[in-house]
């Protein structure tokens, strides 16, 4: 939907919206309903349903663009993933996005282990240009995809410590690139939407590439110093998780946010 970040905005969206409980809480299921703009017009919507039982979860969702924007560029991605939580850790087991952007279609299938990847597929399959930073076994070690990439778990007593909120780096890997997102606490607030009335929590957001990236591109070193990237989390209702509420991406076309306008849980 968003073309020149060299950071897929799917990296900051589609995956920003797992929850997980604690081994003794009660089966959750959220849905989160979110707009995203583009230069203050309005140009797509997200539905992201995550449903959480004991240490399992599994997370489907869609992010596409409006009517008005598919007359000129159609795009469309649907999206799942499925793991396990073991303690402040996610573990995925499997990831699936199948993408389109105007006549473009691909998929991306990646398998886990233990949080490795062990298998993966895409289509149109990978080609990496010879001066891309080489893909290395080490790369594919304990990492998430981009749907379980922003995970925020925390224990009980951290509940509403916008510091242990926002505080951690996140490994992830998207079938083609390795990359680590670093998030720092800035700020709370209020909000109220359909399904949610509360605190908020904003985190900057730092990207840092690793492998499978060119590091000569425009885009990439636009993104390696770009200090104009955050995210605000709410928490996901009575769990010790936060999920997405809003974010902002600047990128060299402009400014990409986005914003809940339903964040409801069962």
């Amino acid at each position: 939907m968003f073309k020149g970040s060299g950071l897929p905005i799917a990296v900051l969206t589609s995956g920003l919206f797992l929850g997980c409980l604690p081994a003794s809480a009660a089966d959750v299921q959220h849905t989160t309903k979110m707009r995203i703009s583009f230069f203050g017009v309005n140009v797509g919507t997200m539905k992201t349903n995550v449903k959480v039982s004991g240490k399992k979860y599994s997370i489907s969702g869609s992010v596409a663009s409006n009517p008005f924007v598919s007359l000129v560029a159609r795009s469309r991605a649907d999206y799942t993933s499925s793991g396990a939580i073991s303690g402040r850790r996610v573990i995925p087991s499997q990831h699936q996005i199948n993408y389109q952007q105007r006549r473009k279609r691909g998929s991306v299938r990646l398998a886990f282990a233990r949080g490795d990847v062990k298998k993966m597929q895409s289509r149109p399959a990978v080609k990496y240009k010879k001066d891309a930073v080489p893909l290395k076994p080490d790369h594919l070690r304990a990492v998430l995809d981009p749907v379980s990439s922003l995970v925020f778990p925390v224990k009980e007593s951290e509940i509403g410590d916008g510091s242990k909120i926002c505080n951690r780096a996140v490994p992830v890997f998207d079938g083609k690139n390795r990359m680590n997102l670093k998030f720092r606490y800035k700020s709370s607030g209020k909000a109220r939407v359909n399904g949610f009335s509360g605190i908020t929590h904003t985190c900057s957001v730092r990207y840092q590439p690793l492998a499978g990236y060119r590091p000569h591109k425009k885009n990439i070193k636009f993104m390696r110093a770009n200090r104009d990237m955050e995210v605000t989390m709410a928490r996901i209702g009575n769990s010790s998780v936060y999920g997405l509420f809003a974010f902002k991406v600047r990128t060299l076309r402009g400014t990409a946010r986005g914003k809940a306008y339903s964040f409801a849980t069962q």
